[in-house]
């Protein structure tokens, strides 16, 4: 399926945004409180890691990374990642962006396909003020949701790593936001 001319744009301008590494602010323990589903989710959430996507001046999106208080960031426990869009985006071009950070952080590897079949089901198209919150329920189990509803728990081998790795990994674009949440780990 071939995206109209606007979403081809768009998803070539996140691209270059990301193959040149964007420019993000990062800030600790600050910002809005967390989402109802991320209260839900950890009980009194403390805020570990936040960080703003911004191309050519624009802001994309805020994301920030919530861990249950007083326990710090646990890559293996419970944790939440909420991203608040600032931009229309079609759920196709955050799918393929999803795709392209994972091939670049970890190759071209031949579940991808499958993941992004299952990826598809979890994503929906952005509004302006559209938020997304991914959080692991296993090394193998990833629930998503928007704006508070409850689209999809992605079930593969490995998910929690592989898709986290985005945002968390030595390779993750926003080396800053990725290195403040894990210097808040216990």
């Amino acid at each position: 399926m071939r995206l109209p001319i606007r979403e081809r744009v768009l998803m070539a301008a996140l691209a270059l945004a990301v193959a040149l590494g964007y420019g993000a602010s990062v800030k600790a323990d600050t910002g809005p409180d967390a989402a109802p589903e991320v209260r839900s989710l950890l009980g009194a959430p403390q805020a570990v890691g936040a960080g703003q996507f911004r191309y050519l001046g624009l802001k994309v999106y805020d994301a920030q990374m919530f861990a249950p208080q007083g326990q710090g960031f646990e890559k293996e426990g419970l944790y939440a990642l909420e991203i608040e869009y600032a931009r229309k985006i079609r759920r196709a071009v955050l799918l393929r962006a999803s795709l392209s950070e994972m091939e670049r952080i970890e190759g071209a590897r031949s579940d991808h396909a499958e993941i992004m079949q299952k990826l598809e089901a979890c994503y929906r198209d952005i509004r302006p003020g559209d938020r997304i919150v991914a959080a692991p329920e296993a090394s193998d189990a990833l629930k998503f949701w928007v704006n508070g509803t409850r689209t999809c728990t992605l079930r593969h081998r490995d998910i929690r790593d592989r898709y986290m790795a985005i945002w968390l990994s030595d390779k993750a674009r926003d080396r800053r936001f990725a290195q403040q949440v894990m210097a808040a780990r216990n």
